[in-house]
C-alpha cells in the first residue's frame, strides 16, 4: 500500500492483515457478546476487557479460537545470528514483554508462543498487528531489518528479522 499514513502500516510499509478465512467468519457479532473462554467482550466492532456482557449468548473469540484450534496467525522468524545468539535473553524479554503490553490493551492480539532452537527464534502471534509490534519494537531497541510477506489466499502472515553481527 503506497502512500499509507496509518501509524499501523506506515512504519514498514505494509498492507492490514486482510479478513477472511474461517477465524474471521464470525468477526461481527452483536455488540455486547461475550467471549466464555478469556472473558473478553465484543463491542461496536472490538474485543475488550473490562466490560460487561449485555447478552446471555456467549461465544468464542477468534483469538481463543486460534489459540484452543492451535491454529496461528501470524509468525515472526528471527534467524539465528551472532548478535541474536549474544543478545537471545534480552530479545526474548523484549518479545514477552511487547506482547503482554499488547494483550493488555487488546484481547485479540495475544501471544501463542515462543520456540527456541540453534537456529533461532520463532513467534506464534494470533494476528498480524501484533506481528507488526513485536517487529517494531525489534528494531527499536535492537535495529537490524524486518521483513513481512503477505501470501493471497494465505491465512498465515510471515515475518522475519535479522541482524548483521558487525551492526551497530
Amino acid at each position: 500500500m503506497t502512500g499509507a499514513t496509518d501509524r499501523e502500516t506506515a512504519p514498514i510499509g505494509m498492507p492490514r492483515q486482510q479478513r477472511s478465512g474461517s477465524h474471521w467468519a464470525a468477526w461481527h457479532v452483536p455488540s455486547g457478546n461475550g467471549c466464555r473462554e478469556c472473558g473478553a467482550v465484543y463491542d461496536r466492532g472490538r474485543w475488550l476487557w473490562n466490560a460487561t456482557p449485555r447478552h446471555d449468548a456467549q461465544l468464542v473469540c477468534h483469538a481463543c479460537k486460534r489459540i484452543i484450534e492451535h491454529a496461528h496467525g501470524a509468525e515472526l522468524e528471527l534467524q539465528g545470528c551472532a548478535y541474536l545468539r549474544a543478545h537471545r535473553a534480552a530479545i526474548t524479554d523484549l518479545l514477552r514483554l511487547q506482547a503482554r503490553i499488547e494483550a493488555y490493551y487488546h484481547p485479540s492480539g495475544r501471544p501463542l508462543r515462543i520456540d527456541e532452537d540453534a537456529n533461532g527464534l520463532r513467534v506464534t502471534v494470533c494476528c498480524a498487528t501484533l506481528l507488526r509490534r513485536l517487529g517494531e519494537a525489534l528494531l527499536n531497541a535492537h535495529l537490524g531489518r524486518f521483513s513481512i510477506e503477505y501470501r493471497e489466499g494465505d491465512e498465515l502472515v510471515r515475518a522475519r528479522w535479522t541482524r548483521a553481527s558487525d551492526s551497530p
